[in-house]
Formats: structure tokens, C-alpha cells, sequence
């Protein structure tokens, strides 16, 4: 109890500050692991249940590149994610979320993309999250790229090409202006011709992928200063 007291207090004296709390969520694999990983929780409960498996029921589906995949439009598990989600609210006062691999959500138990996933409207329609803060990560693993269409009216969204362009023009890169120009002004490109709001875009040049702002930094100044 003493550990939720001090996150509760933490959230507090941030929101004193005029900081929001944003919580970065995992909700598609879990530390099991593939067939051959350790049994922790959900492979023992109920297995088919709570994971994608392969067509012969031995094996999961890795959508997320790390062995397994949660099967997140399982009634089960879709009550499991909401109820989650609203503990953090409720209980621990955070303004939102950053879904980890959040195309993962759009995927049902036969390893098909579903246009209308259960889990997301689940979500969206909550009473207890409405004005709550869903990002998402809009991609998965296997290729599945949702970045300017991702489903729901009231999800933002991670561009990754707003990293990619931005970091592009600030080393150099040939016809990269024009492409840096579009993500500053919201990403028309992308969300323009889906009539989809450029509020939706979550501007970001590094995260905990990759290398620091810093070492970002000290790269491009080292491109530009080091001896021709």
C-alpha cells in the first residue's frame, strides 16, 4: 500500500505542477514468452483464452516480436484491459495512456485484422475514461501500420514520420524540407486526405527506442562539424 500511497502522491504533486501524467501500457504480449517460456500467469490460467496461437494450438502467434501475442478481443481479456485502465484512473489519477504496439488491439483470435475491434470501441465508450488520453503506438510487428487511420474518433496518434523527417532535415538529408514542412504543420499528407483532425498526431523526435535526444544531438553535430 505504501508504494500505491507514493505513486498517488507523485501524480498529485506533478498535476500541482501543471504536469499530466500519460502511462505507457503493454497490452499486447506478456513476459511468458513463446511455447517454450516460462508458465506465470495467463498460459496457466487459461491459455486459449488469453493468447493467439498458431493453427495447430501448440505454438503462439508473434505478432509483437516477442513470442507471444495477447488475444485482446477476448471478452475476457477485453474486461481485463478496460478494467485495468480504469484502476488507473480512478485509483491512481493518470490523465491517459501510450499503447505499446497498439495494432496489436486490432487483431482477432484467427490472426485477422478486424475493421471495427471490440477492445478499441470498449475503450473509447468507457464512461469512467471519458476525457482520458489514448495514444497509440499504431503499428505492430508483422507490418501492420495504422498511422493516420487507426480506429476510433477519440484516439491520437504516434507519427513516426514526423521522427523520421524531422531527424532527416536536421542531418541533411536530400528532399527533406518539403517532408519536414508537412510534419510541422500537423501532417496534412497524412491525415488530410482521411479527413481525419492533425490534432490526432503525437509529434515526437526520440523515445525510449533508440538513442536519447542527446546522443540525437551530438550526432547531428558531429555530421556537421567533423573535418571534410
Amino acid at each position: 500500500m505504501a508504494i500505491l500511497d507514493e505513486f498517488r502522491d507523485m501524480v498529485k504533486a506533478l498535476h500541482r505542477a501543471g504536469i499530466e501524467v500519460i502511462l505507457d501500457v503493454v497490452f499486447n504480449h506478456t513476459a511468458e514468452g513463446g511455447y517454450d517460456g516460462p508458465t506465470q500467469c495467463f498460459r496457466g490460467l487459461d491459455n486459449p483464452t488469453y493468447y493467439l496461437l498458431c493453427e495447430d494450438r501448440s505454438r503462439y502467434a508473434n505478432f509483437t516480436g516477442t513470442g507471444n501475442t495477447l488475444n485482446a478481443n477476448h471478452p475476457a481479456v477485453r474486461r481485463m484491459i478496460v478494467d485495468s485502465l480504469r484502476y488507473w484512473v480512478g485509483e491512481m489519477h493518470v490523465d491517459g495512456f501510450r499503447f505499446d504496439l497498439a495494432s496489436i488491439l486490432s487483431w482477432d483470435s484467427s490472426g485477422a485484422v478486424m475493421p471495427n475491434p471490440p477492445v478499441l470501441w470498449d475503450i473509447e465508450s468507457d464512461p469512467a475514461l471519458a476525457g482520458t488520453k489514448m495514444i497509440a503506438e499504431a503499428w505492430d510487428a508483422t507490418g501492420l501500420y495504422q498511422v493516420g487511420h487507426f480506429v476510433g474518433d477519440s484516439w491520437r496518434e504516434w507519427n513516426d514520420r514526423f521522427r523520421d523527417d524531422v531527424r532527416d532535415f536536421l542531418r541533411g538529408a536530400d528532399n527533406s524540407a518539403n517532408r519536414a514542412v508537412d510534419r510541422l504543420l500537423g501532417s496534412p499528407a497524412i491525415y488530410g486526405p482521411r479527413d481525419r483532425e492533425l490534432e490526432e498526431s503525437i509529434n515526437f523526435v526520440t523515445c525510449h527506442d533508440g538513442f536519447t535526444l542527446n546522443d540525437l544531438v551530438y550526432c547531428v553535430h558531429y555530421l556537421w562539424t567533423k573535418p571534410k
